[in-house]
């Protein structure tokens, strides 16, 4: 699957490795670049925006909450 990061954001919420560490994506909150075998238009309007919360707690934890809008 290709992600469009070609201006900084990728439109899909992810989680993977960079360079060793961690990784998080936060979804689009104006439109969602689906998975290929979902067959949806390359870029779909009509999913829910998303947001990712991330939240750090008092032990340096990181943890992150995804949250579909609407």
């Amino acid at each position: 699957m290709a992600l469009h990061i070609g201006c900084g954001h990728a439109h899909v919420a992810a989680a993977t490795t960079f360079a060793g560490l961690p990784l998080l994506v936060a979804p689009g909150v104006a439109s969602t670049v689906p998975l290929p075998f979902e067959g949806r238009p390359a870029v779909d309007y009509e999913l829910a925006p998303a947001l990712a919360f991330h939240v750090l707690d008092d032990r340096r934890r990181l943890v992150t909450h995804y949250r579909a809008l609407g």
